[in-house]
């Protein structure tokens, strides 16, 4: 799923400075980006971007050569279908369990209950959580629901997987197992975009396409970059 950003700008109403700024970028179908800058960077901001849940003040965001901004709520919807997010503020359904959490998008999208108890199953066991599969979201600490979360986003994702600060409270010794995740679902053809400031995971991807964002613009251009 190949995504487009031409001469964005997004402001918000409590903030001095742009939190993007006149930034323009390609990441190819297919590729595996890093998006990376300090804390107040724009990294949020631009994933928040390319699943729609903000628009532009100015320019525009296009997914699969379709403008964002200009789609039907029903078009919009079948789009997210294919994505699969990890959201920095997790935003998993508190009162459902960690395993329903991820078994209900797969329900959702028709996949046969057994099917999508194994899948729940062997993800949970990979991850190393299967011990909080009854566990409801505010029995977790922080990085077992992000486990969870990236559980979930890992599932969900058919063509574009975004992972916001997906280690972000992870045990170190975790970073490698949730690197070698999203190298897996990249290998599957699907785009992955991974924003992180987190060294330890950066260093897992030498060979991802570098997006550097600082205080709300694009640094060095990239092969991903357009500008």
């Amino acid at each position: 799923m190949k995504v487009e950003l031409r001469d964005v700008s997004v402001f918000y109403p409590t903030a001095f400075v742009p939190a993007l700024s006149h930034v323009s970028l390609t990441v190819p179908g297919g590729a595996l980006a890093l998006v990376t800058g300090p804390t107040g960077a724009g990294k949020t901001t631009l994933l928040r971007l390319i699943y729609r849940e903000i628009l532009p003040q100015s320019g525009t965001v296009w997914l699969d050569g379709l403008n964002l901004a200009a789609l039907p709520f029903r078009e919009l919807q079948r789009l997210r279908r294919q994505m699969g997010i990890v959201f920095q503020d997790i935003r998993l359904i508190p009162w459902e369990t960690a395993y329903a959490n991820v078994l209900l998008p797969l329900l959702c999208r028709g996949v046969p209950y057994r099917q999508a108890r194994n899948t729940v199953l062997e993800l949970f066991a990979e991850l190393g959580i299967s011990y909080v599969r009854h566990a409801r979201p505010d029995s977790l600490s922080g990085g077992e629901q992000q486990l969870v979360a990236l559980a979930r986003a890992l599932v969900c994702a058919s063509r574009l997987l975004l992972a916001d600060e997906p280690t972000g409270n992870v045990e170190p010794a975790t970073t490698e197992l949730v690197a070698r995740l999203l190298r897996r679902a990249h290998a599957r053809g699907l785009t992955v975009i991974v924003a992180t400031h987190s060294a330890e995971l950066i260093a897992h991807f030498p060979d991802a396409v570098r997006i550097e964002l600082r205080d709300g613009q694009l640094c060095t251009p990239t092969s991903a970059t357009v500008g």
